[in-house]
């Protein structure tokens, strides 16, 4: 029996789209394949997969999934399984907005800790700098750049960093993530204009986006790598991190968790805290260390 490899672009129902070398492959899955699988998706967008093209008329047979690489999850609510968004991607771009929806640290935060997890570098895009304000800017390059994360900043109308972002686009394969209405699919449909990219609009009233991506969908891009569109995201857990272990996603900790009095400080409430103390002498922002208790008693409570 010969087996081809290709790429799962996306799930429509029972279906999947897997690339081959440009072409799309639709298939479907084998039967027992899943069974006593920990995944709440089991074949994510991303993956690689093994398949029989000539398995009935109108379908090719998925067959096995190779190992990821990488992988953006998330804990299925309510559940223990993993909900794997899509895999195989070398930098995830957590996109937010100045305004309209307004700039959340918290999100971006758990971004940077869920893609340092799974194997992928943040990179963070700022959009709509049109409606920004000096504070904002200033206080973004305090908490990131010094940090070592790669900052671009972008504005569609006026085409502002926008160049940038295609050329980053060519050293590897790239998820989008982030809020409704931050601008995720206009920032690829202007990177790539003859792309077919649903755009929505901002509610008035509440100021967050539509959900305009409603299903995670992989392009190729002309260089022959990857780029992701996934829905906006209004909740970000972390699967299986506990939380003495978070502390290591926060990178400005390490220089101040050595003088922690207890080896076992959650640099929550204990007394003699290092952590605890870089954030009073400045030197730890005070909206990082709040993302940092928010992401801790979130884990916690699950």
């Amino acid at each position: 029996m010969r087996w081809e490899q290709g790429v799962v672009l996306k799930r429509m129902k029972s279906f999947y789209y897997v690339d081959v070398e440009g072409s799309p492959q639709l298939c479907r899955v084998k039967g027992n394949l899943f069974k006593k699988s920990r995944f709440d998706q089991q074949i994510a967008v991303g993956d690689w997969v093994e398949f029989d093209p000539q398995a009935s008329e109108d379908a090719g047979l998925i067959y096995r999934i190779l190992p990821r690489k990488s992988k953006l999850s998330r804990p299925k609510k309510n559940s223990q399984l993993e909900q794997v968004l899509v895999s195989n991607v070398d930098y995830l771009w957590i996109v937010s907005s100045f305004q309209a929806p307004e700039l959340r640290y918290g999100l971006i935060d758990r971004c940077i800790v869920v893609a340092e997890k799974g194997n992928l570098q943040p990179i963070l895009v700022f959009n709509k700098t049109d409606l920004g304000t000096n504070e904002q800017f200033q206080e973004i390059k305090e908490i990131y750049h010094d940090l070592g994360y790669p900052l671009f900043f972008t504005c569609i109308p006026k085409k502002e960093g926008i160049s940038q972002l295609h050329d980053l686009a060519r050293q590897g394969n790239i998820a989008l993530a982030g809020h409704s209405g931050v601008g995720k699919s206009s920032l690829i449909q202007a990177m790539f204009p003859h792309w077919q990219i649903r755009i929505g609009e901002v509610s008035a009233v509440t100021q967050k986006g539509q959900h305009t991506t409603t299903l995670t969908e992989m392009y190729r891009m002309p260089n022959g790598g990857y780029l992701v569109d996934t829905p906006g995201i209004r909740e970000l857990g972390v699967y299986e991190l506990s939380p003495q272990g978070l502390d290591q996603y926060f990178k400005e900790f390490s220089a101040f968790v050595q003088d922690c009095h207890f080896s076992s400080c959650t640099h929550l409430h204990e007394p003699h805290c290092g952590v605890k103390l870089g954030v009073k002498e400045g030197k730890i922002h005070p909206k990082r260390y709040a993302s940092y208790c928010s992401i801790y008693q979130s884990l916690e409570e699950r």
